[in-house]
């Protein structure tokens, strides 16, 4: 798989770590405690990378499984949570049997695949009854300023593409009719949607939520 995103996990967590990424870090555990389904069940974070919201969501109740095609972010998040089952694998091209779990999450990896779309008809295969997407509004004040950095050069963001709410939310509902689901429910919120401004003061992403049966 032809990922566009190359941090170290360590520079990736250090950030996390410095004031402002905690208080985003707070802000956008606080949108998926509002977003996420009631229902606990089995979950897949597809793109885990170092594991900050894998964790998350296993504290949140959640029984976890963290994928990712980096076997470095792989072992990093397994120094971290030795109990949280993981998976070295394609998000494009999942090894995983349809419904073999109800949920699946997707957090800001679209940005950075090759063939978004894939993925988005992968989730929806393996998870039984819904996804959540986290993804970078590009009109964002936050991603304004990444893509201002990337054009010169200088940003990790570089080699991303930004995605719309509405291309993405388009994506979710071809990859639930390839997999002959029936849209059920759609929640949304974070940057950019005006009922959320107030909450999401520093955090850059959006999410959608879309359930199917």
């Amino acid at each position: 798989m032809d990922s566009r995103f190359s941090i170290s996990p360590q520079a990736y967590d250090a950030w996390f770590s410095t004031p402002q990424g905690r208080r985003i870090l707070e802000e956008e555990q606080a949108l998926f405690q509002r977003i996420l389904w009631k229902e606990r069940g089995s979950l897949l974070d597809i793109g885990c990378g170092t594991g900050i919201f894998t964790g998350f969501f296993k504290k949140l109740g959640f029984p976890t499984t963290g994928l990712d095609f980096s076997q470095e972010m792989l072992l990093h998040l397994k120094s971290k949570e030795p109990d949280i089952p993981l998976v070295r694998g394609n998000a494009q091209l999942l090894p995983f049997k349809k419904d073999s779990f109800q949920y699946a999450t997707l957090i800001t990896v679209l940005e950075f695949l090759p063939h978004p779309f894939y993925a988005l008809v992968e989730a929806t295969k393996v998870a039984q009854k819904g996804v959540a997407v986290a993804f970078l509004p590009p009109w964002s004040p936050t991603n304004l300023k990444r893509r201002a950095k990337a054009l010169l050069g200088r940003s990790s963001f570089q080699q991303a593409h930004f995605l719309s709410f509405s291309r993405i939310l388009s994506m979710i509902k071809e990859g639930c009719k390839a997999n002959l689901r029936d849209v059920k429910r759609i929640e949304q919120g974070g940057c950019l949607f005006p009922r959320n401004l107030r909450l999401l003061s520093l955090a850059s992403f959006a999410v959608i939520r879309v359930d199917y049966e």
